[in-house]
């Protein structure tokens, strides 16, 4: 277990948040309550991993920091085959398809990353094996640096293929996530990763040991830019 030794400056950050989440809880509900005390808490936290001059441990700094987010948050979990419940289109963007004026676009996504901490996962704690992935996707302005995205994501999960020229095989599974709104927003981005977490349950449970290509797709509203693909080789039930 990593065990980690908090700096005051964590230790206040952290405690500056608490305070200013309870006090605004009178106006919020208990949900929005504890998402934004985690948000806050993680946002805290990272500013102080970002000061250690090791790479290994900034990254194993914040990979604690991503598993205490997800011990405080809770997940809303969508079934594979199924449309998120925002609905399965996005929709279509004031203007139609006409061009996006370089400033409204400067900071819009011109890539995509699947984040290595995509895994299969059991979400229930239990111990009947793992119960769907969770997808962390991160786009990447043309600055390529993180940045936000408004409208659909696309997941899909293929069998690999070893001695092929095409390593996707069959499709095991498909979800369409909609991600277009503030509330939306808030409920899948991870502000410590920096990327967009989609836990998915599956249909049918892939073989533990089996390696899987996990594939992601986003389109943007209205047009106004081609979509983003992006490819992951795991394997099932390992650590990344």
């Amino acid at each position: 277990m990593l065990r980690l030794k908090p700096s005051w400056g964590a230790l206040g950050l952290a405690a500056g948040a608490l305070f200013l989440a309870a006090g605004c809880s009178a106006t919020r509900s208990p949900e929005a309550e504890q998402l934004i005390m985690a948000a806050d808490l993680a946002d805290a936290l990272r500013e102080e991993a970002l000061k250690l001059p090791d790479a290994d441990q900034r990254e194993r700094l914040v990979s604690g920091l991503i598993q205490l987010r997800e011990l405080m948050m809770g997940e809303s979990l969508l079934k594979a085959v199924e449309p998120s419940p925002e609905g399965p289109h996005a929709p279509k963007a004031e203007g139609g398809n006409r061009p996006a004026p370089p400033w409204a676009t400067m900071f819009a996504p011109a890539s995509l990353v699947i984040g290595f901490f995509t895994r299969s996962r059991n979400f229930g704690g239990g111990a009947a094996g793992d119960e769907g992935l969770e997808v962390r996707v991160q786009p990447l302005d043309q600055f390529g640096d993180p940045t936000k995205a408004v409208g659909s994501f696309r997941i899909e999960v293929f069998q690999y293929r070893v001695r092929s020229g095409e390593k996707k095989g069959d499709r095991l599974g498909h979800w369409v996530v909609n991600v277009l709104d503030v509330e939306t927003n808030r409920k899948y981005y991870d502000p410590v990763d920096r990327c967009y977490v989609f836990p998915l349950l599956w249909d049918s449970p892939i073989e533990p040991g089996a390696q899987v290509v996990v594939q992601a797709t986003y389109t943007p509203p209205g047009g106004f830019q081609e979509k983003l693909f992006a490819q992951r080789v795991i394997r099932i039930g390992q650590e990344p």
